[in-house]
């Protein structure tokens, strides 16, 4: 009989081997992460949609794309406030960016008018900023990381767009190991469907569920995307595609309404499997999820048709604290017009819902930087 002490010798040592493997497997994925950082953002300047200069941010107006490539410039926090409310700026991961580079060009603001760095100062921009969108937790957890710098720092400038900086690299970050991990859930051959857009238009980085999409593309998975329009504002016609057809990403739009049958007509017609992945605005501790508007209705439909539908997010999003999840509404206008046309009659009324709520038993999987989880889940 082989002796307890050295089977536990023996156990410990594995132990060890894979804690040291696993370690140097993410210093070298770090490192790789890194180098592609600071050539994709010539050193920690520049991102798809921003740029950082010495008295303002630029953002590029997403309302506009495909057909115009417009930048706006934002010199404080109620400039990038602006640029978040009207979504000139969107994506959760990108809301939470903006709002940390908004708190350094509103204190900046403050210090070239000669106003003292308070902390009634610093409260007042952070309250400007956390109004813009307050389902997205990344904005009020990016927002909490610049407050507790703040306070570590005594107002220090250098400091604070450090900080900012650090929450920018980290999202990307999270984006390539996301992208890592999502990329084994997509088929060998076969379909995905994903709505809104969860790009690099939406993070800091490659995207949440795109960077999935890009990471298997590398790896040569034969896939097809389906992308779902996502009315009203048309986030997966007009930049979805746009960074599909970038990536040279095979492609097919479809109107929301239209994906539950065309699940059905790919299983029925064809011998290829689908996967469903989503983006998410916020993730409470049990799993439920908060994303655009479409996303239950998808949802339902892989549960009905045995597809697996998977959560993509940062860690970042998920809300450890919170019960329920509070879901915006906008204008009626945006439901009664179509770019920028009234297609509804002027007196007629209008739902808005900006998200919906998707229950965790319909999500087969959620994927964060830090791996794969599957059903039940517990984010305590």
């Amino acid at each position: 009989m082989i002796d307890e002490n050295y089977l536990n010798s023996v156990r410990q040592s594995f132990i060890k081997l894979v804690q040291e493997r696993k370690r140097k497997e993410f210093e070298k994925i770090l490192e790789e992460a890194q180098k592609i950082f600071y050539e994709e953002t010539e050193g920690g300047k520049r991102h798809v949609w921003f740029r950082l200069e010495d008295g303002y941010i630029e953002f590029l107006d997403q309302r506009l794309l495909p057909h115009k490539e417009e930048w706006v410039r934002c010199y404080d926090e109620r400039d990038v406030a602006s640029a978040i409310k009207s979504m000139i700026v969107r994506g959760a991961p990108a809301i939470g960016i903006s709002a940390s580079f908004g708190v350094f060009y509103g204190l900046k603001k403050r210090v070239q008018r000669r106003e003292n760095l308070t902390y009634e100062v610093f409260k007042e921009i952070k309250e400007t900023l956390f109004n813009t969108r307050p389902t997205a937790f990344n904005l009020q957890k990016a927002l909490d990381e610049m407050e507790e710098e703040f306070k570590a720092s005594g107002g220090d400038l250098d400091k604070i767009y450090a900080r900012a900086k650090k929450i920018w690299f980290s999202d990307f970050l999270s984006c390539y190991l996301i992208g890592m991990w999502g990329s084994e859930v997509i088929p060998q051959d076969g379909f995905v469907f994903t709505i809104c857009n969860t790009g690099s238009l939406a993070t800091g980085g490659w995207g949440t569920a795109f960077s999935a999409i890009k990471f298997a593309k590398k790896l040569g998975k034969n896939f097809e995307v389906i992308a779902l329009e996502t009315r009203p504002f048309l986030q997966g016609s007009r930049l979805t595609a746009w960074e599909l057809l970038k990536e040279k990403i095979p492609f097919h739009l479809i109107v929301d309404s239209s994906a539950p049958f065309m699940m059905k007509k790919i299983l029925d017609e064809t011998p290829k499997s689908i996967s469903v992945l989503t983006g998410a605005d916020r993730i409470l501790r049990n799993g439920t999820t908060a994303n655009k508007i479409g996303t239950f209705m998808l949802a339902i439909s892989a549960k009905i048709f045995s597809v697996p539908f998977y959560v993509l997010a940062p860690s970042t999003t998920i809300d450890k604290n919170s019960e329920y999840i509070v879901i915006e509404s906008r204008a009626e206008d945006e439901v009664k017009s179509f770019s920028g046309i009234q297609v509804a009659p002027k007196d007629a009324k209008a739902f808005n819902f900006v998200f919906d709520i998707t229950p965790p038993d319909f999500i087969s999987g959620i994927i964060t930087e830090e791996g794969i989880f599957s059903y039940p889940y517990n984010f305590d």
